[in-house]
């Protein structure tokens, strides 16, 4: 325990050092880094990592995914994994049976899993109301407060209250009522952060707008969490990574963040979304 308190202080003082300067390239290095971690335990966790043939490819998208994200920030992500498709489809039909077909699925969709949510994390930084006004820096924000406080508060509140399992054939520790409790401190958070955003920004936001968003996302949330639990369980792996003590490795630490990245960003990307939220 006081090792995940330490780690667990160190990481929120490098986060908050993250959020400090998400307008500069720091931010773009911090999801690059990210991708490549979780791409490079996701192939270890997957038994692929000495494959070469499959590793150094998928690694190398990882890469280039959130860069690519950042410098031009439209439609790359999909050109990008139409490419790695039909790479990896080549790989499958010209090795023969030397790289077997499922080794090439599994990577394909783990990867693009993972560089997909990364990228997602990196470009919701950048999201602009019509007017060309930058609400980035307060959306993607919204993503980490979902996915950490859900987390926090689901754990908290199985502890004193849990009773019933919610999925214990994926993660046994889980149960319906910290989930609940999950859902309900996220939709508080995010009232929360709406009432600090009226307070030094000026924005008017849309508290029922906030709180059915905070809803959702604890959802996905703890879903992300649960599909990371359910791929660890299936290759009888405990942790993806060791790069945190106590917590494991990134895709453990990040699962959830992973999950609510993209559905934020597909939200998003409609305008009037935004002025849901920000009035």
């Amino acid at each position: 325990m006081k090792q995940r308190i330490i780690t667990g202080a160190v990481l929120a003082a490098a986060m908050i050092f993250v959020f400090a300067l998400s307008g500069t390239w720091v931010y773009a290095a911090f999801a690059t880094l990210l991708s490549l971690i979780g791409v490079w335990e996701m192939l270890g966790c997957v038994g692929e990592r000495k494959n070469l043939v499959l590793s150094v490819p998928a690694l190398a998208v990882s890469v280039a995914a959130p860069l690519l994200m950042y410098f031009f920030r439209y439609g790359v992500i999909t050109t990008l994994t139409v490419l790695f498709l039909f790479f990896m489809l080549f790989v499958s039909v010209f090795t023969g049976e030397r790289v077997k077909t499922q080794s090439v699925c599994v990577v394909f969709t783990t990867t693009v899993y993972v560089f997909t949510c990364f990228s997602a994390l990196l470009k919701l930084r950048y999201i602009t109301l019509d007017n060309g006004e930058n609400v980035g820096k307060y959306v993607f924000v919204l993503v980490f407060i979902a996915a950490w406080i859900a987390d926090t508060f689901a754990y908290f509140t199985g502890v004193f209250f849990g009773k019933h399992k919610l999925i214990p054939k994926v993660s046994p520790k889980k149960t319906v009522e910290g989930s609940v409790g999950g859902m309900i401190f996220c939709v508080i958070a995010f009232e929360i952060y709406g009432i600090i955003l009226s307070k030094i920004t000026g924005f008017i936001p849309n508290y029922l707008g906030l709180a059915v968003v905070g809803l959702l996302l604890s959802v996905v949330s703890q879903l992300g969490d649960l599909l990371a639990s359910a791929i660890k369980r299936s290759y009888g792996v405990k942790d993806y990574g060791v790069i945190f003590p106590g917590h494991g490795g990134v895709l453990d630490r990040f699962d959830s963040v992973m999950a609510v990245a993209p559905l934020l960003l597909m939200l998003t990307e409609d305008s009037r979304f935004l002025y849901v939220l920000f009035g």
